[in-house]
């Protein structure tokens, strides 16, 4: 026999979705450092078997992740990272994924400019995530879905700096015809641009994809040395000298570096 305090079936489950809306929210705005069951039962009210059930809930459905350690949940991104999924390329595991964006989280933090997660796909970059700082006039250059020929901004460039020299020319002569539209760029200066990232370690460029805007890519890669992604960060060109050019690729480095450990 129901009692006048027992839940419908009806409005248990408005009160669940409200929940895990709630936990997300809290979620969202601990980037990147997370929470663990206890403090979100502090914070929201609910009780604690109650969060760590919303927790698995929203894990399985892809909207929040866990740590290594599985103790803390972090925000899933964008539409919980299943954005991230869709353009990532398929060899590139989820775990790897989502590590590096948490590391963009960090970085968009510390430089308050945009950060983003770009792949290839053939003779083009796509964009796979993108995360924004709080500076006041950030550079989108690129969004989730959004695709260059590969060697178009910055990422692109770190990417195709990593081919080998006769891969690197093939893909581009197939993209020849495109490069005009990027500000001028011609094939032979996609070439000098590549030979000059491989020598500084990292790519540099500047009003090619988006007027006014300079990015600085830095790409992982395997022992081998094939690419696997690139991050790159972009601002205005006047908050980019030569010193916080590198500073932000030795940032970039250092992501980077702690993704390894998912494809070694």
């Amino acid at each position: 026999m129901k009692t006048e305090n027992a839940p419908s079936a009806k409005s248990a489950g408005p009160r669940t979705l409200q929940k895990g809306l709630t936990v997300l929210s809290l979620l969202k705005s601990a980037a990147p450092d997370g929470f663990g069951a206890t403090e979100v039962a502090n914070r929201t009210g609910i009780d604690r078997v109650s969060v760590q059930r919303l927790f698995l809930a929203l894990e399985n459905g892809g909207w929040v992740r866990r740590n290594k350690a599985g103790k803390r949940f972090y925000s899933g991104g964008e539409v919980g990272g299943l954005s991230a999924l869709l353009w990532a390329p398929h060899h590139v595991s989820r775990e790897l994924i989502y590590a590096a964006m948490e590391g963009m989280r960090r970085l968009a933090k510390q430089l308050g400019d945009a950060v983003f997660l770009i792949g290839r796909d053939g003779a083009e970059s796509v964009g796979i995530h993108r995360e924004i700082g709080d500076y006041p006039m950030q550079i989108l250059a690129s969004f989730p879905g959004k695709r260059h020929p590969l060697g178009v901004g910055s990422a692109g460039m770190a990417l195709l700096s990593a081919l080998p020299d006769a891969e690197a020319r093939a893909v581009v002569e197939a993209n020849s015809s495109r490069l005009e539209e990027y500000g001028g760029l011609s094939a032979e200066m996609i070439h000098r641009l590549r030979l000059n990232a491989q020598e500084r370690g990292y790519a540099v460029m500047q009003n090619y994809a988006v007027s006014g805007a300079l990015g600085v890519g830095c790409a992982l890669t395997r022992e081998d040395g094939a690419p696997i992604l690139a991050l790159s960060v972009s601002s205005i060109t006047d908050r980019m000298p030569i010193k916080r050019q590198m500073e932000t690729a030795r940032l970039l480095r250092r992501e980077l570096d702690n993704l390894r450990e998912f494809f070694q």
